[in-house]
């Protein structure tokens, strides 16, 4: 799971569904029937008609688990974008243990391709700081005109970088909490009542029933992106995993946020646990979390949140989950940028990706395709908008099922699946309307001041993250020096320059 770097990991992983919003505002949606019926006229609009239209070849590279019908799920789409854009797509799936590290040798090496998936925890404003991107502010409103009305304005303000918009946001949700999955069986089986836990530090009695009881399963998560201090909700001033936080709902003085007393508490609380055999030995070093998530050998994992995510996790593992919140909904800057397309700067054809992306939001067909793959193949509608997977076939034996719906695009489209929550919409913007907004919602960190320190910091982080996420290193003898290191490498550098800016734009509100 993971948040902004990972929404709720697991979530982003397997399921992978995290995030984002403004106070009282929930995201605007439309009927499937509406969107479709608009979307070739919204994409049209762009041109007189269709036949001044070339023929392009467009790829697209987004993080998900490879799929063996992918093929045949492009060659269905893209009879649908000849007929409405003139336009083939390729759908480029890298997993996501690899995608960003593939992206930034893609992106370094200067290759050729079209769109890019993209975010906060993604390197998103380090590559439009490269000039990765094309700079698409202008052209929303000539291309995507239908998304951009889709969109709740907050979408597009808390993504622009210096003012100016790069990708398009996944229409979704707005604000996160925090807390963890566990699974139900497994806490009823042994009468486990987690819902009353209000802190980390309480799951240690469960934890230790589980590794009694439960010698094949891990009672806590644990892989390389683990870091229990997400549970804080800290506030991101620019990317997470650099120096330079806020504490939530406090002052706006930019902080380090292992230097707190509230990290080096529940740090140290991952390293009893790790000592007690909760996590796998071995965590540290553990890249790709879907394994033992896919097998149900986890029984709690934390991250990040949101409405019915149990429900989305229980159908993508086949395992029954349920949820415990431990913060309040919250909505930062990073929330924004949780799920983005960029148009790469080596795209021939930017205006018509982004007539893609208008159809890939706006057109039910089109998403539902993406997203579900090919009617009768793999899966059967059993009403306008609720669909059950083709007779003999389930999320893990069919051949096409991302199950990465926050990815795509607008979820408001989404089919739902038999035995789904279809108030899922409703409760959405509940959500949202309970959530508050961080004090420095809109701001956008200008990281090319301190680049050198950023990627000196990385390495740090690097070297220390894995360690104390997991419980591995013992936080009092470590996060001395790490801080050390940190120092030394600039974080001090980093935070002031983020102060600076953040003085500067609260100055000019």
């Amino acid at each position: 799971m993971q948040k902004s770097k990972k929404n709720f990991t697991l979530v982003m992983a397997v399921i992978m569904v995290v995030s984002v919003a403004l106070t009282g505002c929930g995201t605007k949606d439309s009927s499937a029937s509406d969107s479709t019926a608009s979307a070739s006229t919204s994409t049209t609009a762009a041109v007189s008609t269709q036949e001044q239209l070339a023929p392009v070849e467009l790829t697209w590279y987004l993080p998900c688990n490879p799929q063996k019908d992918t093929d045949k799920v492009n060659e269905e789409l893209n009879k649908i974008l000849k007929d409405k854009i003139n336009a083939t797509v390729t759908l480029n799936y890298l997993d996501f243990a690899t995608f960003k590290d593939k992206s930034s040798v893609m992106i370094a090496a200067g290759d050729k391709f079209d769109i890019l998936f993209t975010a906060s925890w993604m390197l998103y404003r380090q590559n439009v700081a490269k000039g990765a991107f094309v700079d698409i502010t202008d052209l929303i409103d000539k291309y995507m005109p239908k998304t951009k009305e889709l969109l709740h304005p907050a979408f597009l303000e808390g993504s622009k970088v210096d003012g100016k918009n790069y990708a398009v946001p996944t229409n979704k949700e707005l604000a996160h909490t925090y807390g963890f999955l566990y699974r139900d069986d497994i806490a009823k089986k042994y009468n486990l009542d987690l819902s009353g836990i209000k802190s980390y530090g309480e799951l240690e009695p469960f934890l230790k029933v589980i590794k009694e009881k439960e010698p094949d399963m891990y009672p806590l998560q644990g892989f390389v992106n683990t870091n229990p201090v997400e549970l804080l909700d800290f506030d991101p001033v620019g990317d997470v995993n650099t120096p330079g936080v806020l504490y939530p709902g406090k002052d706006t003085k930019v902080i380090n946020v292992y230097e707190t007393p509230e990290a080096m508490e529940i740090l140290k609380i991952q390293h009893q646990y790790y000592k007690a055999g909760y996590i796998r030995k071995d965590a540290a070093t553990v890249k790709d979390k879907n394994p033992d998530q896919n097998a149900g050998k986890n029984f709690i994992t934390t991250g990040t949140l949101k409405p019915l995510v149990a429900d989305d996790y229980t159908l993508a593992v086949g395992f029954p989950f349920k949820v415990v919140e431990l913060t309040k909904p919250f909505i930062t800057g990073n929330d924004a940028q949780g799920s983005m397309q960029a148009i790469s700067r080596t795209s021939n054809n930017p205006e018509r990706a982004l007539m893609f992306l208008e159809l890939v939001n706006t057109d039910a067909g089109v998403n539902n395709l993406i997203n579900y793959g090919i009617e009768n193949v793999h899966y059967i509608k059993k009403s306008d908008n609720v669909i059950a997977f083709a007779q003999g076939l389930d999320a893990k034996t069919s051949g096409y099922f991302p199950n990465n719906f926050w990815v795509f695009g607008n979820q408001f489209l989404n089919y739902f699946m038999e035995g789904q929550n279809t108030s899922k919409w409703d409760l959405y913007r509940s959500f949202n309307e309970k959530a508050v907004s961080s004090k420095i919602l809109g701001f956008a960190f200008n990281s090319e001041p301190v680049k050198t320190e950023l990627a000196a910091c990385a390495n740090v982080y690097s070297e220390f993250g894995p360690g104390l996420g997991t419980g591995t290193l013992d936080p009092e003898a470590s996060i001395p020096k790490f801080l050390e290191k940190l120092k030394a490498a600039g974080a001090d550098k980093i935070i002031a320059e983020k102060q600076k800016q953040l003085d500067a734009w609260l100055a000019a509100k």
